[in-house]
């Protein structure tokens, strides 16, 4: 059965007010009827209050010492199998620290994870310490793990696993010129790419040939090409991200800060990371406050829809800035490979200028066209030092997007000292109907940082046909009706805020959740499979606010 669970629960009442009369579309006595056999207690409850996570939260990690900055990846081969990795601390947080990098191992999409393991460092010898890792996966299934490595100078390396993220035993050096930083990592996985299964890899490098830049590997990691240069400023640039288009094209994306105003910048590749264009402004605003990262940078993330879908080809960036006088999170597009970019685009939804943290974004694109972005927001706490795990999701090219609480709970942003910061970079990946966030979070107490993840179910089968704003809420009669096995049901949502549409049995019994969570004013349409149920009526109701309003529809057998 397909239903929808949008992301979040409610704190609600264990009883369901009747529909005022002009709301009422069936007799009154049968609504009420049914309405008083609605059971009280976890499911039929109304009166939402603020909102909390229904997505159950993992501790990845699970190490009493900090951990901080993961990345994370889905095997295309096999996506039961992914892995995750981060900055560990658990040899020591004092600075200078004997940084490493923790990684651990789920079987079954993200859902129960492995106990955590360190790569072997002394693989890569001369540099005993690792830092900043980010994860790959090629089409055969192999895993990697880039890494910062650390000895009496700074490079670049990757770990490399053959049994499906099990064990990384191998270990190759990328660059070494001293002044490495920062990492990213990926594969050309587009179908029809003259460069299919190119390992990329993009940096910043603080001295010397300084800027940004990028190797490839075309043997699975073993060799790597001298670093390009890909940003035309040398100095002042930092944060890169990568993400491969179609026909193998490759696309940066980073920040800059040569002028009063954080730029981000884009360029590209069209022969495999040979060589780079001119760079190219997507965005540009004042820089944000970030208060819980010691560096104060949010950094960018790019992806590309590589899908059959009608966004084939669209390029996407998100970034934090403060042009409404506080950091939000931004998206643009653009669907002509780089050349031009939309207006930005807004992605959380809290007040405008209200004074709180969002930042930190992450984004990717499914193999269907549809968008996920992960950010932090500190919108419900009470300080911006204290954050939340939150997740948008567009499902039409990024034209809108329904945003979601994961953190079951709230998280400090405490620190034993800058070199154990609470960290740069979250992130998430998409695919097969997956997707696997992974943030920090802190609400162990004290700075036991750990690596969280939320079992996250996509809002798929709910689309958006309208984003006229309507005048009041309305729910319609679902059509057709009688049905067998499949209706859909549209509804209108007159202004921002938590709705919930379930179905009920003639007994009151709650028998599907269809949407529940957060929505923004549209119009609205959900499919319902009802190919588990027996045959007879239902009623399906629409609760938001005030509004309540009730139908009836019947399943034929």
């Amino acid at each position: 059965m397909a239903f929808v669970f949008l992301i979040l629960t409610f704190v609600i009442s264990s009883a369901i007010p009747q529909d005022k009369p002009r709301r009422a579309y069936m007799p009154l006595d049968e609504e009420a009827e049914m309405i008083a056999k609605i059971r009280p207690g976890a499911k039929g409850r109304t009166q939402m209050q603020s909102p909390l996570s229904s997505f159950p939260n993992v501790n990845i990690s699970g190490d009493s010492s900090p951990q901080n900055e993961p990345s994370v990846k889905i095997s295309r081969k096999d996506p039961s199998r992914v892995v995750a990795a981060w900055r560990d601390f658990r040899r020591g947080v004092s600075n200078p620290t004997n940084r490493q990098v923790g990684y651990s191992i789920s079987t079954d999409g993200g859902i129960t994870w492995s106990e955590s393991m360190l790569l072997d460092s002394t693989l890569l010898p001369g540099f005993p310490r690792n830092s900043d890792p980010v994860v790959a996966v090629d089409s055969a299934g192999n895993f990697y793990i880039a890494v910062v490595c650390i000895g009496n100078s700074g490079g670049l390396g990757v770990y490399k696993s053959t049994d499906g993220g099990e064990t990384f035993p191998q270990a190759y050096l990328v660059a070494n010129t001293g002044s490495e930083d920062k990492e990213w990592m990926d594969n050309d996985r587009v179908p029809g790419s003259p460069y299919l299964d190119r390992l990329y890899m993009s940096w910043t490098r603080f001295s010397g040939n300084t800027g940004i830049k990028v190797s490839y590997s075309s043997n699975s990691g073993v060799n790597w090409s001298d670093g390009v240069s890909v940003s035309d400023e040398i100095n002042g640039v930092q944060g890169s991200d990568i993400a491969i288009g179609l026909d193998g094209e490759l696309y940066i994306t980073w920040l800059d800060f040569n002028t009063p105003l954080d730029v981000l910048k884009f360029d590209k590749s069209t022969n495999g990371g040979i060589s780079f264009g001119t760079d190219t402004d997507i965005a540009s605003g004042p820089s944000p406050v970030i208060t819980i990262s010691s560096s104060n940078i949010s950094m960018p993330s790019i992806a590309a829809d590589i899908s059959n879908g009608p966004g084939r080809g669209n390029i996407y960036a998100v970034w934090c800035d403060a042009r409404n006088g506080d950091p939000d999170v931004f998206i643009s597009k653009s669907t002509n490979r780089g050349a031009n970019w939309s207006e930005p685009f807004r992605i959380n939804r809290d007040q405008v200028g209200n004074g709180k943290l969002q930042c930190w974004p992450w984004i990717e694109v499914d193999e269907e066209g549809n968008i996920a972005v992960l950010y932090y927001s500190s919108e419900n706490t009470t300080s911006n030092n204290v954050i939340e795990a939150y997740l948008a999701w567009s499902n039409n090219q990024g034209a809108s997007f329904v945003n979601s609480l994961l953190s079951t709970e709230p998280s400090p942003t405490n620190q034993p000292n800058t070199a154990v910061r609470f960290g740069d970079y979250i992130c998430l990946d998409y695919y097969s109907d997956r997707i696997v966030p992974v943030w920090t979070d802190e609400r162990a107490g004290g700075v036991n940082m750990e690596i969280y993840t939320a079992l996250y179910t996509t809002p798929s089968g709910i689309a958006q046909y309208s984003d006229a704003v309507p005048t009041d809420y309305n729910l319609y009669q679902n059509y057709p009706n009688p049905f067998n096995p499949e209706t859909k049901i549209r509804f209108d949502v007159a202004s921002r805020g938590a709705i919930s549409l379930k179905v009920y049995d003639m007994l009151g019994r709650e028998v599907a959740s269809l949407a529940e969570g957060i929505m923004d004013p549209g119009s609205y349409e959900v499919s319902f499979d009802a190919s588990v149920l027996s045959g007879g009526v239902y009623f399906y109701r629409l609760q938001s606010g005030n509004y309540a309003g009730t139908k009836k529809l019947t399943v034929l057998k």
